[in-house]
């Protein structure tokens, strides 16, 4: 999935709004006025970071090298390599 997929795929989802709370180059995804994604575009290689229950995001970075603990959320997706 590129980047412009993900932001397309969080934008479809229903009440979902995309602010700019920390700055114009940091992409924030919303539900209720609850954060559950960013990123910031310009970054490379680009990531996304996720919220996620803490117990779960440990279970995918066992299991993907790809996900690795974000900043200031539970996990994030790196790309491989």
């Amino acid at each position: 999935m590129t980047l412009a997929n993900f932001i397309e795929h969080c934008l479809a989802k229903k009440g979902v709004e995309e602010t700019n709370p920390f700055g114009p180059d940091v992409l924030v995804y919303k539900v209720g006025g609850k954060i559950f994604a960013l990123t910031c575009p310009n970054d490379v290689p680009p990531r996304v970071n996720l919220k996620c229950d803490p117990d779960r995001a440990l279970e995918l970075r066992d299991e993907y090298e790809s996900v690795i603990p974000g900043y200031h959320t539970t996990w994030q997706i790196k790309p491989t390599e």
